[in-house]
């Protein structure tokens, strides 16, 4: 009866370990309520990548180029890796390729981070819109793109900005 007992408290006692070791991490409702704005990179059907799986010279890059990053994840993409972390507010997706050399870089945050002339020029033309997110995209060799998202009462539209540039992009009417 004892060495039953015994057996039985083993067993619920490995059961909790393995529990614990693989469980989610915790999610703050209050977190999730700060973040809506970010549910789209969110939404990616991205596997999480271990280091053994990663290309050191992405790591490499990585934490040269964000020293002061320690809470990141790394996802595996179809064209190869990218880290995810919140600094300050602005969500941030840095893409790597399979050989480690980076790809991209996204940084998605509300308007109030967006840079006051990019925000100056697009509200000047679309004043009755409201910007719910700013998409930033950073590739080699090319010039800052913004992706903004703006509703209105009837309808949202995304307008890109690059080099002083304003293109619709698309507008979707409201029902």
């Amino acid at each position: 009866m004892k060495r039953s007992f015994l057996l039985l408290t083993l067993f619920c006692a490995l059961c909790l370990v393995h529990v614990a070791v693989h469980a989610q991490p915790d999610v703050k409702e209050q977190d999730l309520e700060n973040n809506k704005a970010f549910q789209r990179a969110d939404a990616l059907p991205n596997s999480m990548a271990t280091f053994r799986d990663i290309p050191i010279k992405a790591v490499r890059s990585f934490k040269n180029s964000w020293q002061y990053v320690d809470n990141e994840s790394w996802y595996k993409v179809p064209d190869g890796y990218r880290a995810r972390f919140i600094q300050d507010g602005v969500l941030y997706l840095i893409t790597y390729n399979k050989r480690g050399n980076w790809l991209n870089s996204m940084r998605q945050y509300d308007e109030t981070v967006l840079d006051r002339e990019v925000r100056s020029a697009v509200k000047t033309v679309y004043y009755d819109y409201s910007i719910m997110l700013v998409e930033e995209i950073a590739l080699p060799m090319k010039p800052l793109t913004y992706i903004i998202h703006m509703e209105d009462k009837t309808s949202f539209l995304n307008v890109g900005f690059r080099n002083g540039e304003m293109v619709e992009m698309t507008e979707i009417n409201k029902l």
